[in-house]
């Protein structure tokens, strides 16, 4: 059986990554919604890109909050399974 090796700070990069992301993603301002594009053909296509934008951006961010939640339920249960191993190791060299 192989060993299990968890990069801590691999995982902790990540997990400020998705969180710095989806911050990023719910604050960008609609850029579209307002503006004079002057053709009503741009303007409707443009109407259509913000719609769909504004939908797909929401999703993303939904996406990488549960990223976020997810890396850091590991993180969480790694780091306790980390000390309870150490914990069993100083009982079990403290009994001899």
């Amino acid at each position: 059986m192989g060993d299990l090796e968890v990069d801590f700070g691999l995982l902790e990069d990540s997990h400020r990554t998705a969180t710095s992301l989806k911050s990023e993603f719910d604050g960008l301002p609609d850029a579209v919604k307002g503006v004079a594009w002057g053709r009503s053909s741009i303007t409707g296509a443009m109407d259509t890109f913000g719609t769909n934008w504004d939908y797909h951006r929401e999703i993303l961010s939904e996406k990488l909050g549960e990223t976020a939640e997810k890396i850091e339920s590991c993180l969480t249960t790694f780091r306790n399974a980390d000390k309870q191993l150490y914990d069993q190791l100083v009982k079990h060299e403290g009994s001899k």
